[in-house]
């Protein structure tokens, strides 16, 4: 069961709703709470918005979630999958395989090397993100990704877990910066979805719970945001964002 991701530049990541999530301030209407409503989670699509200030998830989480962007990638304790996996997840960036690996796959999003790239190169660029993450995270599903043209104006894109695709807006590829951040943190949905449906994954019950009791943006913006499944992803996609700021410091 599923509902809708979606990301705007203004929450900062995905959301389990067929609305929005980002990661700026909150809209400037919410509708007022009278009690925590939720949502079923019955199907729908991960999607991300931007630059209108419509809701998107990006990077609240909660204390004590980290990034490990480098133990054992591809066997599912690696990277960031082990990073969310655990309160005292960390930084641990040291295996020097991985930290290549990574540095790559994030070469292309250097600011000024991204505004050089083709439409092709980057929408590569974005796949071969998203093929770093699904080995990251042991994913032996990952999902498709499609880029669209006829996307709203401010949506970044999302993850339909019913046809298990990520959808990227092509025309809102300018930034890299969020360009890295929509493909990680909707790869991640990916990720919690796969492991919401497997019995042999010790978090299946926690992640399922996460989505059937999924909290809508728009009826409470902060227990939205503050929501374990919507944290991850946004911890998880600034991992990534902190490596390629570390990078640009470098150069």
């Amino acid at each position: 069961m599923s509902e809708n991701y979606e990301y705007d530049s203004e929450y900062g990541g995905g959301n389990y709703n067929p609305d929005n999530c980002g990661e700026v301030s909150p809209p400037p209407e919410l509708a007022p709470v009278v009690e925590t409503p939720t949502n079923e989670f019955t199907g729908g699509e991960y999607e991300l918005l931007g630059e209108d200030g419509t809701p998107r998830s990006k990077s609240i989480a909660k204390e004590g979630t980290g990034v490990d962007l480098n133990d054992n990638a591809g066997d599912g304790n690696g990277a960031i999958s082990k990073a969310m996996a655990k309160d005292e997840v960390g930084e641990d960036l040291n295996d020097a395989v991985s930290e290549q690996q990574l540095d790559a796959t994030l070469e292309n999003f250097q600011g000024d090397k991204w505004g050089d790239l083709s439409l092709e190169e980057q929408k590569q660029s974005m796949t071969d993100l998203a093929d770093y993450v699904a080995t990251d995270t042991g994913n032996k599903n990952p999902p498709e990704i499609v880029f669209s043209g006829d996307m709203p104006d401010g949506t970044y894109g999302g993850y339909n877990p019913n046809t298990n695709t990520i959808e990227i807006n092509q025309n809102m590829l300018d930034d890299s910066n969020e360009a890295a951040d929509t493909i990680t943190h909707e790869m991640w949905h990916a990720y919690q979805e796969q492991a919401a449906n497997d019995p042999n994954n010790p978090r299946a019950q926690e992640y399922q719970e996460g989505f059937d009791n999924y909290i809508s943006p728009e009826y409470d913006f902060e227990g939205y945001e503050n929501q374990m499944v919507e944290a991850e992803a946004r911890e998880y996609a600034q991992g990534f964002k902190d490596r390629l700021a570390g990078m640009k410091g470098d150069a």
